[in-house]
């Protein structure tokens, strides 16, 4: 045989051939696989086919990995691994975890305990990526309340962010508050009354606050009793300065917001979540630069933008885009001076940018 012909015989000649599955599901009637692994449903991660485990339900406090958490339990924290099993299971969020989960932990092998379950979530706080492929950064889990920490200077106020935070907050059914921050460098309060009026409006709580004159901090705290509460909002707003004057004894790391710049520090580097003294608990998040909303909400955003809620029902069309259509409320409103033209400019930038 020639060499040739060697090289040829060795060679897979069989055609290849497209089989069609009705539904992904009938996989898991086949012994797994590492070649079924992505097709998996996560609906079905509520089997758990182990014998001889004990679940104890628990809570995310803190994830470091993909692979590795920290639960709280009755009987205190918990360092854990994820279950194989969860691995193998396909997830639209970048993690498989997320603080504030509540999770069933196998404590049958101390102090080798295993994530075998996810409880469903109530809510989540949920970021995408960007890019043409977005996915889910989910920022934490069954919360009550979000806290959109901004500052009026240093960095400079920016509510383009603000309106994004609020409809994500819209989205997941999660009541948001503003705080802004650093009011001791205020030197006009007409200003920063009239930047915030348009939410007060809209029915969200503005608070403001400062750490140098304690302006705030009391009426912050109230809201905050009995609840569990994500921290977010601009980096260098001065979030983890906040958190310490409201309780003193986490003593968050904090930083200094660039001169040059006004660009400020990540001294979150994850979330996490930590018990209130005075009761509730609070999830501290990274800071963001920018909070990219995904492609496939654009239809809700008109009616998710903070403040179109008192005008879009009134619309001539009811999937009224509010950009030049007859008859709609919003365009009337924004014509009138009963929605800031500001808002409307951010408004439309989400749209064309999402």
């Amino acid at each position: 045989m020639k060499q040739k012909d060697k090289k040829l015989s060795k060679r897979y000649t069989s055609k290849l051939k497209n089989i069609s599955l009705p539904d992904l599901d009938v996989l898991e009637d086949i012994p797994m696989g590492t070649e079924f692994k992505t097709a998996r449903t996560a609906s079905k991660r509520g089997y758990i086919l182990k014998r001889g485990i004990r679940l104890e339900k628990g809570r995310v406090i803190e994830v470091m990995s993909n692979y590795q958490c920290k639960i709280q339990l009755e009987s205190g924290t918990v360092s854990a691994t994820i279950s194989g099993r969860l691995k193998q299971f396909q997830n639209i969020s970048s993690g498989i975890l997320a603080v504030g989960d509540y999770v069933e932990l196998d404590t049958s092998t101390p102090p080798h305990y295993r994530v075998e379950n996810i409880l469903p979530r109530k809510n989540s706080l949920i970021r995408y990526s960007g890019g043409r492929f977005q996915k889910e950064i989910a920022l934490a889990a069954n919360i009550d309340q979000l806290i959109i920490t901004s500052s009026w200077r240093k960095p400079v106020f920016k509510p383009g962010l603000v309106d994004r935070y609020l409809i994500l907050a819209a989205k997941h059914n999660i009541r948001p508050i503003l705080v802004v921050n650093k009011i001791d460098l205020c030197e006009d309060f007409e200003d920063l009354d009239e930047a915030v009026q348009y939410y007060r409006e809209s029915g969200v709580k503005v608070i403001y606050s400062s750490v140098i004159t304690g302006e705030g901090i009391t009426e912050i705290k109230e809201e905050l009793k009995g609840m569990d509460t994500v921290f977010s909002g601009h980096s260098g707003a001065g979030k983890s300065s906040l958190i310490n004057a409201i309780e003193p004894g986490l003593k968050l790391i904090t930083a200094e917001v660039s001169d040059h710049n006004e660009k400020g520090k990540h001294t979150t580097t994850q979330a996490i979540m930590l018990p209130f003294s005075f009761g509730g608990n609070l999830v501290d998040t990274p800071g963001i630069k920018t909070l990219t909303l995904h492609q496939d909400d654009a239809p809700l955003i008109p009616k998710l933008f903070p403040g179109f809620d008192r005008f879009y029902p009134h619309c001539r069309f009811r999937d009224c885009k509010h950009l030049e259509e007859e008859g709609c409320a919003v365009l009337e409103a924004v014509e009138d001076g009963r929605i800031d033209p500001m808002r409307y400019e951010s408004y439309l930038w989400i749209m064309s940018n999402i």
